[in-house]
């Protein structure tokens, strides 16, 4: 019986290596054993892993890559083996194995879950603290090094995660991996950087956000876990990242922006850029604290054209609008806000799902088939387009009167007010 020893949870390099070399030499799955044993140097700076090499002709689909990722992050302490045999398979042209597949693919499903788990204790454990950066884990996730990444487009703000077996320091630049806590029980070290010695090649994991699964997330969370691998349209591949809504879970009133924008897409969090901070003063003129509200988009990947080191705002079409509906809808379903301010034509034609002019529409309240009411009103981008200062005074003081309209149909048991 062959062994074979990989350095850790999801090392997938490890694993491939391996596999190459057992093909190679024509080795059945059933004469080898798979188990993890870190090596002395596994947190040591400018290591490369003592690993085969074999030359064979295997090429794997793209939806098998996934779903090797997908299960070597999961839990099953058979997970190395049955994707052993899941390859050679392939690689010696068999027949398929009905029992095996559904087991992949179960495996599958456990890892995303636990991704998705993951994602929603994280974003819970920050946002409870403002000014907390330390998040514990215990027992060790087993789909935390392949996630780190992910966390690190999450939270783009500098955090530490420690587990019994590994821990991460993301710094705002950088990943580090480094000993747990029963490793190092008084003092984690970081010396190595994502991509590096054992650390390279992590296996990647998207989170599938189907109709159904969607429908099924019951908690703003989760569903911001989800939206972190959205595909549903081409705008995530040039965007650093989905900027999902935030605010307060319980909020009565909900504003619904266009998309973000270049400071939104570096920093994570949505209307933080020059539209932003107008916003920020007409909730101020208005008596509203933004807390106690909830601020979204329409579309939560940042369009834009690049003209040189500049990234130059575009406005999503129609098809990128409708891929990105059900984040809303999930938004609104979840919030079950009184009141939307619908800031701007697009986040109007999303919520309406009508042609929309402004002018039309602006400061009456709006009857939404949820029960809710809406008001349409202008993005604060408009207010700083405005070239002439006096219509920009006139259609500021507008704008945060329809703020203050808003804000008066909802019922004075809200916590929304100074």
């Amino acid at each position: 019986m062959a062994e074979i020893h990989l350095a850790h949870a999801a090392d997938l390099k490890g694993w491939r290596a391996h596999v190459r070399a057992l093909l190679a030499d024509n080795t059945a799955p059933s004469t080898v054993a798979w188990n993890i044993q870190p090596p002395p140097d596994l947190f040591e700076s400018n290591i490369q892993p003592d690993l085969p090499s074999a030359s064979i002709d295997l090429k794997i689909s793209r939806e098998h890559a996934a779903l090797i990722s997908a299960v070597i992050q999961s839990s099953d302490a058979e997970r190395f083996r049955l994707l052993h045999q899941f390859v050679y398979g392939l690689h010696c042209n068999t027949p398929s194995d009905a029992a095996l597949e559904a087991r992949l693919s179960e495996l599958h499903e456990e890892a995303q879950k636990a991704a998705i788990d993951l994602r929603a204790q994280f974003i819970t454990a920050f946002e409870q603290e403002e000014n907390n950066s330390l998040f514990r884990l215990s027992p060790a996730c087993p789909v935390l090094a392949g996630q780190a990444k992910q966390l690190s487009e999450i939270r783009v703000e500098p955090w530490v995660i420690t587990t019994p077996d590994l821990s991460i320091r993301w710094d705002g630049n950088i990943l580090y991996y480094g000993a747990g806590s029963l490793h190092k029980p008084h003092e984690a070290t970081y010396p190595v950087k994502a991509g590096q010695g054992y650390w390279a090649q992590l296996p990647e994991l998207i989170v599938s956000s189907s109709e159904d699964i969607l429908g099924a997330a019951t908690s703003i969370e989760v569903e911001r876990a989800l939206a972190a691998d959205c595909r549903r349209c081409a705008l995530w591949q040039p965007a650093n990242r989905t900027v999902f809504g935030e605010g307060a879970h319980e909020a009565a009133l909900m504003f619904v922006g266009e998309q973000p924008g270049d400071q939104e897409d570096q920093l994570g969090h949505p209307f933080v850029g020059p539209a932003g901070q107008v916003f920020d003063k007409a909730l101020v003129a208005a008596n509203i604290e933004r807390r106690s509200i909830y601020l979204t988009n329409a579309v939560k990947h940042f369009k834009f054209q690049r003209r040189g080191a500049r990234r130059i705002h575009q406005k999503p079409d129609s098809a990128e609008m409708r891929a990105c509906l059900p984040w809303l809808q999930a938004e609104r379903r979840i919030m079950k806000p009184k009141v939307i301010v619908m800031l701007g034509v697009t986040a109007a034609t999303s919520i309406l799902q009508r042609t929309v002019t402004i002018s039309r529409e602006r400061s009456r309240p709006i009857s939404l088939e949820d029960g809710a009411i809406g008001i349409v009103t202008v993005h604060p981008s408009y207010l700083l387009r405005l070239p002439d200062a006096d219509a920009r005074e006139r259609e500021t003081r507008r704008f945060e009167e329809d703020l203050r309209l808003a804000a008066s149909l909802l019922t004075e048991s809200q916590p929304l007010f100074h």
